[in-house]
């Protein structure tokens, strides 16, 4: 009987690999495939043509499933809604995305042209859990959780 040589053992197991994990992924549950097509989401946003950018820039976060941006003669107002992966996100790093929502805040204060700033963050189920705003005459936005 012949001796097979470790490569061929090698071979054989990464091949047992491949073919474990694609019998794995077609037989995963639905919903939790991490790099599916399923889990990607898209962002409808709503937004006047000036604010289209502010409002892409909210949604190239990734967290978000709906932007709106409304505005008047003073105020540009932005509703965010997290999508169900947004929201575990937040559950996780709310600290550190803050700080990013501060700086967006910020970046959309100079698309309004002068006028103040409001964005309202709601979770999957439409709450409000955060909120940042800038006047018009503020250097910076601030920015509270709820």
């Amino acid at each position: 009987m012949e001796r097979i040589p470790d490569w061929a053992w090698l071979l054989l197991a990464l091949a047992g690999i491949v073919v474990l994990v694609l019998v794995g992924q077609r037989v995963a549950p639905f919903g939790q495939a991490s790099n599916s097509a399923e889990t990607r989401h898209t962002c409808k946003m709503e937004a006047p043509d000036q604010l289209k950018t502010a409002g892409a820039h909210w949604c190239g976060m990734g967290l978000f499933s709906q932007v709106t941006i409304t505005e008047d003669k003073e105020n540009v107002i932005a509703v965010l809604l997290f999508s169900p992966n947004g929201a575990q996100a937040w559950q996780m790093q709310s600290g550190g995305i803050i700080n990013e929502f501060k700086q967006l805040t910020d970046r959309t204060a100079t698309d309004a042209g002068g006028r103040n700033v409001a964005v309202d963050v709601h979770d999957s189920m439409d709450k409000r859990i955060a909120t940042c705003a800038r006047l018009s005459g503020d250097a910076s936005a601030t920015c509270e959780v709820r």
